[in-house]
Parts: structure tokens; sequence; C-alpha cells
């Protein structure tokens, strides 16, 4: 256990450094994008291949892992991002769209890896200590919180004349730290001779992982949905400024990570499923605090509700999924599962600059209560029937 947790606090510290880099490309993406896009409506599609790409890599980098092992294809995720990073330079620079969609397909491979890391926190561990390990991990990202928009504020007062230039050097420079703190990871082979390897569709077809995962891509889609189309209200529509959308992002990432220190343990203390209802009813007060008004503090309560939801929801998803299989199921199941959330945040990602531009950020408010309610109306009958694996 002891050496669990040295891993589960190296695992969380990448998370941090790997969330900031990613998070400084979410907060300007798509500025950067209404900059370098030939029209508005276009400006959030890196970040939708960005998205693609996460969901398109996904399973082949959980079969990479279960090959080769994880530390490996984590190195080579710091290296995409650091990659990345540099592209997006480049792109502002010479002021090229498609430079800056080609960033976004390294960027993204940089977050399919970093996808791995609450898993990989679980390797070798009891059951009981597997919702500990997630949100602990997850909990890395309040170093993202911090840093991310911070940096992102200082780098505002150089090289004025290629805005938001300086905030990627910063996300690039961020990785070449990432790479010696992963040096620490130690994870042993998994002894699972004994473990009997069932098939993927017999797992997958389980009603508390069909739960999970629906659970996990409906709180990050969300997530991905409002986000990126927060710092275009703020900043273009509501001309709230950078400092601002900063500001209301710097809140949110702190929302979506500060409670990981506990979820694991309201997890096994009160169990998934009111786990889930508390994530919907976060997700139901952003969407409240966004649609009652345009200033700062609107988005700031909208944003920080948003991130409540996000961890409830995505650390509640994680848990089960951890818990469904054996060391031989894990490389093939985990990319699958985190394939369907991922596609399903590329969608959300893509929809969203179009959405804004053309029906509105209260439009899109709105459009959010579907999926919730349809969730919070499956959860709750879940409370009456016998199923008790969640």
């Amino acid at each position: 256990m002891e050496l669990a947790k040295k891993n589960v606090l190296t695992l969380a510290i990448a998370q941090g450094l790997s969330i900031t880099s990613t998070g400084i490309n979410i907060i300007h993406t798509g500025l950067v994008g209404v900059m370098l896009a030939p029209k508005p409506e276009y400006a959030t599609i890196p970040l939708s291949f960005q998205f693609i790409t996460v969901a398109l890599t996904l399973i082949p980098i959980s079969l990479l892992m279960g090959k080769f092992g994880r530390k490996i294809i984590f190195f080579l995720g710091i290296l995409s991002c650091f990659i990345g990073s540099l592209l997006v330079v480049f792109a502002i620079f010479e002021k090229s769209f498609l430079s800056f969609i080609f960033a976004a397909v390294f960027i993204g491979l940089s977050q399919s890896t970093q996808q791995f890391y609450r898993y990989a926190a679980t390797d070798n561990v009891p059951n009981e200590f597997k919702s500990k390990a997630i949100s602990l991990v997850l909990a890395g990202g309040i170093i993202a919180a911090i840093l991310g928009p911070e940096l992102s504020k200082l780098s505002y007062n150089y090289y004025t004349e290629y805005e938001y230039l300086s905030a990627y050097l910063i996300a690039a420079a961020i990785q070449i730290i990432n790479i010696f703190v992963l040096c620490f990871l130690k994870i042993p082979p998994n002894k699972n001779i004994l473990n009997e390897k069932r098939s993927v569709i017999s797992i997958l077809s389980q009603k508390k992982l069909i739960l999970a995962v629906f659970t996990a891509a409906l709180g990050y889609s969300l997530m991905s949905f409002l986000m990126t189309a927060a710092p275009l209200q703020i900043v273009n529509v509501c001309k709230l400024g950078n400092d601002a959308s900063a500001n209301v992002i710097q809140w949110h990432v702190i929302a979506m990570f500060a409670p990981s220190f506990f979820t694991g343990y309201l997890i096994s203390k009160y169990g998934n499923r009111k786990i889930m209802l508390l994530g919907i009813l976060f997700y139901l007060f952003s969407i409240y605090f966004g649609t009652i008004g345009e200033k700062v503090y609107h988005f700031w309560l909208s944003l920080f509700f948003c991130g409540l939801g996000w961890n409830f929801l995505y650390v509640g998803g994680s848990d089960v999924i951890a818990k469904s299989t054996n060391p031989k199921e894990r490389a093939s199941v985990q990319g699958i599962t985190d394939f369907i959330i991922f596609f399903s945040v590329s969608i959300a990602s893509l929809l969203a600059g179009t959405l804004h531009s053309n029906i509105g950020w209260n439009q899109m408010l709105y459009m959010s209560l579907i999926p919730l309610f349809a969730l919070g109306i499956y959860v709750v009958s879940l409370f009456f029937t016998r199923e008790k694996n969640l």
C-alpha cells in the first residue's frame, strides 16, 4: 500500500501539470479560434478535433498500455502536449487556422493518455481503495486550477502583437517539468494468473457499467459543452474581458477537482447513486444561474456548479468502471468505455461553437436539461429496484 500511495501522489501531481497545459489551451482555444478562423462559427473546430482525437486514440492507447506498460505511454503523451503547444505558437505567429487544427490533434493525443492516470492509480490496489485513489488523483487538478488561469493572465503582458502566443509557450514549458515528475512512477506488473478473462460484450452489457459510462459521458460532455462556450460569451458577447474569463474558468476548475479530496470517501459511505443525483442537482444550479443574468458573478456561479456536477458524475462513473474489470480485461474495457465518453465530449464541443453562434448561450443551457432529466429519472428509479450494485 505504501507504493500505491506514492503512485497516487505522483499521478496527482502529473495530472495537475497535464491539466494545467490542456487547461490553458481550453481557456484560449475558442478565442484563438475566433482570431484565426474564417468564420466565427468555426472557432471551436480545433477543440472538437482535440476531443475527436482523444476519442479515436483511447482504445489503441489503452491496448498499448496493456502491452508496454502505462509509464512509457504517459511519457509519449507529455511529448505530444509539448509539440502541440508549440504548434499553436506557430499557428498564431503565422495566422494559420489549419496549423491550429493540426496542433489540436497533438494536444488531443496527450489528453488521451492523461485519462488513464486515474486508472493507473487503481492498478494492484484493493477495491476498497480504488474510489479514493481515483478521486485523489483527480484532486491533482487543483494545481491546474491555480496555475492555469494565473499563468494565462500573466502571459497577456508579453508578445502583445501576437495575442495568446505566450500562454502556449508556458503550456509547453510545464510539460518539461512533468517529465521529471513521472520518473517517480513505479507500477509493478500484474500477477493475474488466476484472473479469468470474460468477453468484452458480457462486461459492457452489465447494467451498472452502462449507467456508469452514460453518467461519466454526460457529466464530461455537459462540462465541455458549457466551458467551451463560456469564454466566447464572456469575452466576445458580454465584453467582460479576458481577466474575467480566466477568473471564471479558474474557479470552475477548482470546483471540478477540489471535491476529489472527499468524493471517494462519499462514494464509499453513501454509494454511487446518491453521488450521481448530487451531481445532477449541481448541474441544475449551473443552468439556473447561467440563465438569470450576464454579470461576472452569474457566469462564476454557473461554471462553479458545472465543475461540481462534473466531479460527482465523472468520479462516480469512473469508480464503477475501475471496479468492473480484472487486470486481464482492463486494457480493452477501459479503452472502450473512455472512447464512448470522449466521443460524446467531442460531439458536445463541436456543437458548442455552432450552437452558441446560432442560438445563443441561454438556449444552450436549456437544451442541457433534457439529458439531465433523463439520467435523473433513471437513477431515481434504481432506488425502487433490487439493484444493489451501485
